[in-house]
């Protein structure tokens, strides 16, 4: 790459997406990758090779317990059936092998405990581990244009949704696929959305339909805008974060608008793997403040704090407000 129109090199971008880049160098990067498309292809061709990279490992063997378990109970049998005895030895013996069948049944016992306890501590772990690292961008892209749409519509009324900007994911970020009217604009967000510390922060299978209103679209989309373009050109969550509060900072991220609000009432979206589409609900965005000056979490209250921001770099709170019907009218079931 020519100096003349990258302030970064080839090199130089490498090491910045392993984090060796000091920070105001990284800064330069950062602010070059998101306007290049010539770098930001440069930079998919690096994350595919890292991404094959990762994927060479040794698979760890299972645990055997059941085959040692049946030996040891095989051998003792045999024993037992080997030499013929007296009817006096055989009444001892038959005294004897129930206290070794006896033992035998409770090593068997406790050995499936122990199987089923590693089975479970291992689908635990695979909960956890399942979405280590980003997956092929294909993965999280949607190959039919207009099945984003309709997803993307279906998160709202259709009278919100119709006159509503549609927004639907590409190579290079989120594209306008309909321009809208009425300010509300539409889209199905991705993995990425979720909390940082989120096992399923690179699920490619999540879609999330959200139709923002106005205030929430100058206000909160732009964060999903930028965490999406940080992703493609694939830096690291540690970078991610740096930049995003960088970004409130400097003022290019804004707080909430008073009134921003969105809406989920989409039974098409996958939340994550544990909830589905959850259940229909509208959520109101706020600079950071105490959940209980709203009575989220309380019994019997309607309304939660949403953890998506939580703990995260941007100041703002979440509250989540479940409602009684899908976008489409329908009656949704009661959590």
């Amino acid at each position: 790459m020519s100096t003349n129109r990258h302030p970064i090199e080839q090199e130089e971008l490498m090491a910045y997406f392993d984090g060796e880049l000091p920070t105001e160098r990284a800064t330069e990067a950062l602010s070059h990758l998101e306007l290049c498309p010539e770098c930001q292809t440069l930079a998919a061709d690096f994350r595919v090779v890292s991404q094959e990279l990762m994927a060479w490992e040794v698979e760890s063997t299972e645990v055997g317990i059941s085959s040692k378990i049946n030996a040891a109970l095989a051998e003792r049998l045999q024993k037992r059936q080997a030499a013929k005895v007296s009817w006096p030895r055989l009444q001892h013996r038959v005294m004897t092998s129930r206290w070794v069948w006896a033992g035998a049944l409770a090593i068997v016992c406790v050995a499936v405990g122990l199987k089923l306890t590693l089975t479970s501590r291992n689908r635990n772990e695979d909960r956890s581990t399942a979405y280590p690292s980003m997956a092929s961008i294909e993965q999280y892209l949607m190959p039919d244009r207009n099945a984003e749409i309709a997803m993307a519509r279906s998160a709202a009324p259709e009278a919100i949704s119709a006159d509503a900007k549609i927004l639907v994911l590409g190579w290079r970020g989120y594209e306008t696929a309909i321009e809208g009217r009425n300010g509300f604009v539409c889209m199905v967000e991705r993995s990425w959305m979720s909390p940082f510390n989120s096992a399923e922060f690179w699920n490619p299978q999540v879609r999330g339909p959200v139709c923002f209103n106005p205030a929430a679209a100058r206000s909160i989309l732009p964060l999903t805008i930028k965490r999406t373009a940080m992703i493609l050109v694939g830096l690291s969550k540690a970078q991610m974060i740096e930049s995003i509060k960088a970004g409130f900072d400097n003022k290019e991220l804004l707080a909430p608008e008073s009134g921003a609000m969105c809406y989920m009432m989409s039974r098409a979206g996958h939340l994550n793997d544990a909830l589905g589409h959850y259940v229909p609900h509208l959520m109101f965005y706020f600079p950071l403040t105490d959940k209980s000056s709203w009575g989220a979490d309380l019994p019997d209250s309607p309304v939660t704090l949403n953890p998506q921001f939580q703990g995260g770099p941007e100041p703002i709170t979440e509250f989540v407000i479940p409602v009684g019907k899908w976008s489409d009218g329908t009656a949704a079931p009661v959590r």
